[in-house]
């Protein structure tokens, strides 16, 4: 093991019960101090319309109460979307509207017994990236999760930043065309996701869609799978659309390393396993710089960070929430 790594882990053995609340599904398993997950199993989230955060409350208390008859564990950390106070209530819920406002973390430990640590969930894909993965060693860097939105984290000086509100890193929010500032589909989000991966690729197949925020009207004759396999498959028209998606995060990078002088950006989410899309996104951030006329300076005046896929997929936010609770409770 690097001597990097041996530094990255925790001081004391240390075993944690981390899950990743997500818009469909809670994975989780029980995390020790060399990121090492064990117990690991999946319920559905509770994400109809009339679900409420005691619904949450009761999944996640069927999980403590499971993995505690198995094995014992001395705290719990959460991934989820939205943004988390410092005092662990939720100021948004992002996917889950019913956790907006809500005290979460108090509610957690009066059920459990136990003080979460609750993180965003890109955040905390970010934090695995930066303590043992793609991103280790960095000063600026980004993770990009390109999901049903746009999952972002961000690292400066050397450390996920939240920002005073906990909100750093929505990208979703970014406007995609400035000109029509006040058009709901111009939000990155709509464009630099799984979700508007799929809207280009119905347009340019000529396939009729319909995406509404609630699931149960929502119907998209495409996804990801389906999309990749007409790409392999030789199609040019998804072919075109895999370039042109790979373009839009290029000019997001160039955007974002404006700010940050980034020096490495990660690419997660599910799509992103498709080494087909890494390769569309370095060649859309070549030419992104490219076709910039600020870049024709020499030396150019921004510099192009390298770009490449995450190290960790469907642990990346169990090993995240690990890495923040050893942060929290001063254990590395």
């Amino acid at each position: 093991m690097a001597e990097q790594q041996q530094q990255a882990f925790a001081k004391r053995p240390v075993s944690v019960l981390t899950l990743d609340v997500g818009g469909s599904a809670i994975k989780y398993g029980v995390c020790n101090e060399f990121a090492q997950i064990t117990h690991k199993g999946e319920v559905p989230t509770p994400c109809a319309v009339e679900s409420t955060v005691e619904d949450l409350l009761q999944a996640l208390d069927g999980v403590v109460v499971e993995v505690k008859a198995q094995t014992p564990i001395e705290g719990i950390a959460i991934s989820l979307p939205g943004c988390i106070n410092p005092d662990g209530s939720m100021r948004t819920g992002g996917a889950l509207p019913y956790n907006y406002g809500q005290p979460l973390a108090d509610l957690i430990e009066k059920r459990t017994g136990m003080r979460p640590v609750l993180v965003n969930d890109a955040k905390a894909a970010a934090a695995a990236e930066l303590w043992i993965g793609a991103l280790q060693g960095v000063e600026s860097g980004a993770v990009l999760i390109l999901g049903t939105g746009l999952g972002g984290g961000i690292i400066v000086n050397g450390k996920v930043y939240n920002g005073p509100h906990g909100s750093a890193g929505e990208l979703s929010a970014f406007v995609h065309n400035m000109p029509s500032f006040t058009e709901s589909l111009d939000c990155e989000a709509s464009h630099v996701s799984t979700t508007g991966l799929v809207i280009a690729a119905c347009e340019a197949l000529g396939l009729e869609y319909t995406f509404t925020p609630d699931v149960a009207t929502r119907h998209m004759p495409l996804d990801g799978r389906k999309i990749f396999a007409l790409y392999h498959e030789g199609n040019e028209a998804i072919r075109q659309v895999i370039a042109d998606f790979g373009y839009n995060v290029g000019k997001l990078i160039f955007n974002l390393s404006v700010v940050l002088d980034l020096q490495k950006v990660a690419i997660g989410g599910g799509i992103s396993c498709q080494e087909c899309l890494i390769d569309a996104i370095r060649v859309g951030t070549e030419k992104a710089w490219e076709t910039n006329p600020v870049c024709g300076l020499k030396p150019p005046l921004i510099t192009m960070p390298e770009v490449l896929g995450c190290q960790f997929h469907n642990d990346a936010n169990l090993i995240g929430v690990m890495r923040q609770y050893l942060e929290v409770h001063d254990l590395l």
